[in-house]
């Protein structure tokens, strides 16, 4: 957007955009003590992921999709699907490890109890990746798919809940 998006006009820009905006709360007692979940509907499917406050300070994305998983949310992260298999992640490791980006902290989920189906990723990077490695991962055949996600570092608020 040409326009920084703030706490204060993000609901009125959802509007201009035609974007209906729900917020429902529960006082139910679930897994977390607390939980926030984001349910995006588009002509092109259905978007979750759900995330949770460990402590005061320590964000965690713990659901994506049908994926639960536990991956911090900081900083440079790198998510990808991919096949439930044996390798998989020391071939994204090794492509990374090659073009000197540092893996500070990955978390892998599920889609079922069972091995052997799909399976997400998300990697913290100490720095982004180049096109060529993100290239590398994308075109291994256990990847389905993989983005990059840029977030404040640990214990910087976003720009837009001000200082």
């Amino acid at each position: 957007m040409e326009s920084e998006v703030n706490i204060v006009n993000a609901e009125l820009l959802l509007r201009e955009r035609g974007i209906e905006l729900l917020e429902q709360r529960s006082s139910d007692v679930g897994e977390f003590s607390s939980l926030i979940t984001a349910e995006v509907l588009s002509e092109t499917g259905t978007a979750v992921a759900a995330g949770t406050l460990f402590g005061n300070n320590m964000p965690r994305l713990v659901r994506k999709g049908d994926f639960r998983l536990e991956s911090y949310l900081e900083g440079t992260l790198m998510i990808m699907f991919h096949r439930d298999m044996p390798g998989v992640v020391g071939k994204v490791g090794s492509i990374f490890g090659a073009h000197r980006v540092n893996i500070a902290h990955m978390s892998v989920g599920r889609g079922s109890d069972q091995p052997g189906g799909e399976a997400i990723g998300v990697l913290v990077l100490d720095s982004p990746p180049p096109a060529e490695a993100m290239a590398e991962v994308l075109a291994l055949d256990e990847v389905a798919g993989a983005s990059i996600v840029n977030l404040p570092p640990a214990g910087q608020l976003p720009t837009w809940m001000g200082r």
